[in-house]
């Protein structure tokens, strides 16, 4: 499943040690790394130029980069953020289950159409009596 959006928890965000460590320039490149990640299901490629792009803006690149970079770690498959992994299994989590119980209440619905008027006249007037 594919995110193109997250919760965004700003009272987190600000009380986090990445906010209170940088600037606001390393910050926005911070979060565009982190929108870049999301759309990329959590990791970004291990490419200078990939990463300078999506930061937002390249000419800055190589100035933010150390104190922008510190907050993810690089492993095989790229670099990754702890919350933001964290994060991603949380909503992937929830959207499994939202998704469950849409088709379980398509299925309640379907059933009950399945049975026809007949059944829900019965209990109708089982009601009335």
């Amino acid at each position: 499943m594919k995110l193109n959006g997250l919760t965004w928890w700003i009272n987190r965000w600000r009380k986090s040690s990445a906010y209170m460590a940088m600037n606001v320039e390393q910050q926005g490149a911070y979060r565009n790394l982190l929108d870049e990640a999301t759309l990329r299901g959590g990791r970004l490629p291990n490419d200078e130029q990939t990463l300078a792009r999506a930061c937002g803006d390249p000419r800055i690149w190589k100035r933010v980069r150390p104190k922008v970079l510190q907050w993810f770690t690089l492993g095989p498959d790229g670099w990754r953020n702890d919350t933001l992994d964290e994060v991603l299994k949380a909503t992937h989590v929830r959207l499994t289950k939202e998704s469950t119980r849409r088709l379980q209440a398509r299925q309640h619905i379907a059933n009950k159409r399945a049975k026809g008027p007949g059944e829900m006249g019965s209990r109708k007037e089982e009601r009335s009596s």
